[in-house]
């Protein structure tokens, strides 16, 4: 999902819906935000990563049977990202992923 996007996505949940909690969080390279809101099917909580494109994955380290796994340094794009967006619903106190484009229809 591109910035625009979720910027249009972020303003519709602002306006028609009631937030409980929205927190950005930075994870080795990924930045990672969260938003919980009250919609009409329950609590829903979205949760979008950002991260660089990997460009390259480099062994590092040999994969020995029994030993230890394989080691591996991946190369990022300076400018390049990818995001991806999950969905999850409250149930029971749990949260369930459900498919995004149900929410759309």
């Amino acid at each position: 999902m591109r910035d625009d996007k979720w910027g249009e996505v972020l303003d519709r949940i602002l306006t028609n819906f009631k937030v409980l909690s929205r927190e950005k969080t930075q994870e080795d390279v990924s930045e990672i935000e969260t938003i919980i809101f009250e919609a009409p099917i329950g609590r829903v909580k979205l949760v979008r990563t950002v991260r660089p494109a990997i460009l390259d994955k480099k062994v590092t380290g040999a994969h020995r049977r029994g030993k230890s796994s394989a080691q591996y340094e991946y190369v990022y794009s300076p400018d390049e990202k990818v995001s991806h967006l999950t969905v999850y619903r409250e149930v029971d106190g749990e949260w369930e992923p459900i498919d995004a484009d149900s929410l759309i229809k």
